[in-house]
């Protein structure tokens, strides 16, 4: 795992030194712990934990894990976990930095990823209508729901639009 490109953005995997980095983008993608009514110190310890035990839930659940930082230049901007998956790929996770919202990253990663699959697929918070929105534009279709979330998948002869 040594490099790879989504688009015009590149990507190296995460080392020892990215701990940090990596539990920032942990504390972006959950606003509920940002809420919370305790010192930011308790709120990134929190994090650390449960991003730990996030780690070791995909290890568990996916064979073949890979964890990429997307960066821009030098700079980090998102973390996405990839799994290959009955054929497909399966998109455990994807971060973006706060910072580097809205400004087409998550639409550059995964445009990347259908350019090089045939079928994906992932799960969302059914709250978060940002992402919702953006996978439906790029051909992304509910396979099932729960009180929570939705899994999504996308095939090839779903094209994504340009």
């Amino acid at each position: 795992m040594n490099g790879r490109r989504f688009g015009s953005l590149g990507a190296r995997a995460p080392t020892s030194t990215d701990e940090a980095l990596l539990d920032a983008l942990y504390i972006d993608s959950r606003p509920d712990l940002g809420a919370l009514p305790v010192p930011r110190g308790v709120i990134e310890g929190i994090a650390r934990h449960q991003r730990a035990m996030q780690v070791e839930d995909y290890a568990r659940r996916y064979s073949g894990l890979e964890t990429w930082l997307v960066i821009d230049g030098e700079t980090p901007i998102a973390r996405v976990v990839l799994a290959g998956e009955a054929g497909a790929l399966r998109v455990v996770d994807l971060s973006v930095a706060l910072a580097a919202r809205r400004k087409g990253i998550a639409s550059q990663v995964l445009r990347a990823l259908q350019d090089e699959c045939e079928r994906m697929s992932l799960r969302v918070r059914t709250e978060n209508l940002a992402a919702r929105r953006l996978y439906d534009r790029l051909g992304f279709t509910p396979v099932r729901a729960d009180d929570a979330t939705l899994e999504l998948e996308w095939g090839q002869k779903r094209e994504h639009p340009e």
